[in-house]
């Protein structure tokens, strides 16, 4: 998609004050990440909203286990925090290099949090499509605002959201910018993993 593309590349702000708790875990996450675009916030959304679920979609037990270890011994160790909250208190992003420093490659561990995900109820799409409604609301009262003046930006958002509703809503990747800027290594478990 065009619309892609070109918000792949374009970073935002948060600026004022955040009025409301969405607000503030936009801020929140803006503050933690450089290179922030409207599609690292869309897909912050999406793992707040979806979780993981797409993933056993793809893949069965076997290869996920391999996937989360090839993740983990490839990763560096890292300071940092262990986890990252995403919106809603539902879903938490691992640090795998923090994890690693922690843990070292125990990947039996990690893969066993990951798969508490599957026990847990699937949110509804229209869950999604309101927090989506939300950033485009932030962004339309000038809260989230592209870093260097774009003129376009909600026509760009806008467009994009239509194909994106037309080709069902599928999982976005982080933009190459926020790849660039950010330890990006992550996975996306249950919040209550790390509150039982």
């Amino acid at each position: 998609m065009k619309e892609e593309k070109s918000l792949s590349s374009v970073e935002f702000r948060f600026t004022g004050s955040a009025e409301d708790p969405f607000a503030g875990a936009l801020k929140k996450q803006m503050e933690l990440h450089e290179g922030m675009t409207f599609i690292d916030l869309l897909k912050f959304l999406y793992q707040s909203s979806l979780g993981p679920f797409h993933i056993f979609e793809m893949m069965d037990k076997i290869r996920l286990m391999d996937w989360i270890r090839e993740n983990l011994e490839k990763v560096e160790p890292s300071d940092g925090p262990l986890i990252e909250s995403l919106y809603g208190n539902k879903w938490v992003r691992v640090n795998l290099g923090s994890y690693r420093k922690k843990y070292g490659c125990d990947y039996q561990r990690l893969y066993e949090i990951f798969m508490r995900a599957k026990n847990m109820k699937k949110k509804r799409m229209s869950e999604f499509i309101e927090l989506q409604k939300k950033l485009v609301d932030n962004i339309r009262k000038g809260k989230i605002r592209p870093i260097f003046d774009e003129s376009r930006i909600l026509l760009l958002v806008e467009n994009f959201l239509k194909r994106y509703e037309e080709s069902g809503y599928p999982p976005v990747h982080h933009s190459a910018t926020y790849m660039l800027k950010n330890n990006s290594e992550y996975l996306v478990v249950p919040y209550s993993a790390f509150t039982d």
